[in-house]
């Protein structure tokens, strides 16, 4: 397995779940796993997402790889993905374009609502407003849909985002579900039952559980995400994905992983 040699800058990018060091080298983005196995939960996220019907809805998502690479004198695990802005465009997201184009108090506007509903179909309608993106709330759906069914927590409003190009704008490729999977070791210990572990899912943005946000965005949009992939295609992305862990943590990782995918399928589909 080769270890990739790091020399350009890092940078420290802060999320809502700690700081991890991420960089841009040769026009790819590099990724340290920080609490846990972000890294693979990065890479059996995008590999699985090949195998539904993101494509068929006209969206994209960015593909992860496995990267073992030595930052600080140190042998850390991570992930790569390549830099999909292509040139004059640039990232805005969506809690930035809401405080620009509603104003600083657009939190104060949203939590007047009186339920889930109405505040994604605020959300998707001030989103397609503010760019001329009209199926923002399918957009907004299947990002929702699928952080459930891989169980990725961090999904706040700088994890969604639209590409600007001048004045006009496209919609963002899916990216950033390196807290799903239960891969967070520290909230989420190896040394309870991962059954357990998946009744504790809280999801973002709207702070409630993955079902109640899901159904309150299809109940506008209706359902969007369909998938194909099998018990067969998990095993084969999480052996190449866990070669790159501790033998010892092997066993623990994958089951932890299987249970948390198969516990959400089900929710999904009821």
């Amino acid at each position: 397995m080769a270890i990739k040699l790091t020399t350009g800058t890092r940078i420290a990018e802060t999320s809502s779940k700690g700081n991890q060091e991420k960089w841009r080298e040769n026009d790819r983005w590099y990724k340290l796993d920080l609490f846990g196995y972000e890294g693979l939960a990065e890479t059996v996220t995008s590999a699985l997402l090949a195998k539904t019907n993101v494509k068929e809805l006209g969206f994209r998502t960015v593909p992860y790889l496995m990267e073992r690479l030595e930052v600080h004198r140190r042998t850390r695990n991570g992930c790569s993905s390549p830099n999909f802005l292509m040139p004059g465009e640039a990232i805005v997201t969506l809690s930035q374009l809401l405080r620009k184009g509603v104003g600083p108090d657009w939190q104060t506007a949203a939590g007047r609502l009186p339920n889930l509903r109405s505040r994604v179909q605020w959300m998707a309608e001030q989103a397609t407003e503010l760019t001329g993106l009209a199926r923002f709330g399918e957009y907004l759906t299947l990002l929702f849909e699928i952080d459930m069914l891989f169980g990725n927590e961090d999904r706040h409003l700088n994890n969604i985002a639209v590409l600007r190009t001048g004045e006009s704008f496209d919609y963002c490729p899916l990216f950033d579900f390196g807290a799903g999977l239960l891969s967070n070791v520290r909230n989420y210990p190896m040394d309870i039952s991962p059954k357990s572990l998946v009744g504790q899912l809280r999801a973002q943005p709207l702070g409630t559980t993955f079902t109640r946000q899901v159904h309150a965005a299809q109940a506008v949009y209706g359902p969007q995400l369909e998938w194909t992939f099998t018990p067969k295609d998990l095993a084969a992305v999480l052996d190449r994905a866990l070669v790159f862990y501790t033998q010892r943590d092997v066993p623990y990782i994958r089951d932890r992983v299987e249970v948390c995918i198969r516990a959400q399928q089900k929710k999904l589909m009821l």
